[in-house]
Formats: C-alpha cells, structure tokens, sequence
C-alpha cells in the first residue's frame, strides 16, 4: 500500500509544486506570524510531517535549529531540496523519505518541539493522531483547506446537479480531530485563515469548459449570468483552518 501511495504521489510532484508556485495566497506568511504570535515559533527541532514539496520548509527551517521534512514521496522530496537551495542554501536540512505510519513507529517519544501537518490527507481523526502527538515535546499544528468555493463555476455546477466534492477539502475533519485530541484530554486551539482570489472569464470559455451540458440550457443560462457584459469576473473563496495543541 505504501508503495502506492509513494507512485500516486510521485507523478504528481512536479504538478502540484508547480501549483504551490503559483498560488495567489499568503497562508505560508501568515500562519508562520501567527504561530510566532503565539509562541509555537521559533524552536530548537520542527517536524514537518507530510511536508510534500517544501511549501512550509523555508520559514520553518529559519524559525528552527535543526528542521526534518518527512514525506512518503521521492520525487516530493527532490522539489523540497529545490526549495531550500532557492532560499535557505545555508542551513542544514534532514530528509526522511518515510510514511505516517512509519514515522509513527520508527521515531521516539518527545523527539521533536513542534510537530507541523499541513495538507496531510494521510493524517486523520483516529489514534494515529494521537501517537504522533506523543513524538512531540512541545507543541503539534495541523492544518487543513476547508473552503474552496467560488461565485461563477459552484453556483453553475450546483444549478446543473454536476457539482463534485472538492477531495483537498476536508471541512468535516476539523471537528472530528477535536474531539479525538479533547477525548484524550489536549487542550484544542483554533485560528481560521480566509483568502479571496479574482479571475475574469468570457462566455466562450464557460460554453467551451461545459459544453456536455445541454446547450440550449446551458445558453439560458448564461445569458442571466453574463446579461450585457462579454466578462464575467470569479471570486475563489478559500478557507483554512489551523488547530494547535499543546502536549503534556
């Protein structure tokens, strides 16, 4: 099983770098100021668990003396050295090609003072959460998308009844993780982080992009959204959310 989800992962690195490069939002900066706000940050050691293709690894690694990015991905990896070459070229780096559930058996108790899980679909609301709360020491972070939805293509898709889950949006497993961490007795912290993102599109594009659709429907359709104007512009609200917890 690993090994597939190491291949999975491996063919889709360079799209999803090339992705985190051209994202529009600041959630790196921000949350990296908001856990120095806090105090989570700086630190001696920082485990970044599932850390992908290095999108956390800069600011992590300046806010740590010593930094180890741990991810099932070999191709993941080679684009998180690309990272630390292009901004941190300096500092000494550990990576661990490794699993979850590796990294939960291999690595001692309290080995680390903050344990970061950004994004990490491998992470989940059960007792794994809690044995890699043990490897910390001090702190764990979790983050995770949990809106992303915009004011052109969702209402469209909706009114069309072709609408898809977003799979890299797990609104649903913020409450889940609290109650698995606060069963156990952790105190739960939690800081939600909003972004708004523009882009124009015309109706050609919209007609191209949905042209299984019944036509004359789709074309009703379109006339009330786009009226008189050849632009239509789409506002991409996206929603994080953040929850830390101390470990005793």
């Amino acid at each position: 099983m690993d090994n597939e989800v190491a291949a999975f992962w491996d063919d889709f690195a360079a799209e999803y770098y090339q992705i985190q490069q051209e994202s529009q939002v600041s959630i790196v900066t921000d949350v990296v100021a908001f856990l120095q706000d806090r105090r989570l940050l700086p630190v001696e050691t920082v485990a970044d668990l599932g850390g992908g293709s290095g999108r956390y690894l800069p600011p992590l690694v300046q806010n740590s003396q010593a930094y180890t990015i741990i991810d099932i991905s070999a191709q993941m990896l080679q684009y998180a050295q690309q990272e630390a070459k292009q901004h941190v070229p300096d500092q000494q780096i550990a990576y661990q090609q490794q699993s979850v559930a590796d990294f939960m058996a291999q690595t001692p108790q309290k080995s680390y003072d903050l344990i970061w899980m950004a994004l990490n679909p491998a992470i989940e609301a059960n007792q794994a959460l809690l044995t890699i709360s043990e490897k910390s020491r001090q702190w764990c972070a979790f983050l995770r998308l949990t809106k992303n939805e915009d004011d052109l293509f969702t209402p469209l898709e909706r009114y069309f009844g072709i609408e898809q889950q977003d799979p890299n949006t797990t609104p649903e497993i913020i409450p889940a993780v609290e109650n698995v961490l606060k069963d156990a007795g952790y105190q739960v912290s939690q800081q939600i982080f909003q972004y708004q993102t523009s882009e124009v599109f015309d109706r050609p594009f919209l007609e191209a992009y949905y042209e299984e659709l019944p036509t004359d429907q789709l074309a009703a359709y379109l006339d009330q959204v786009f009226a008189t104007q050849k632009t239509r512009t789409s506002t991409t609200t996206l929603e994080y959310t953040l929850l830390y917890w101390h470990v005793f």
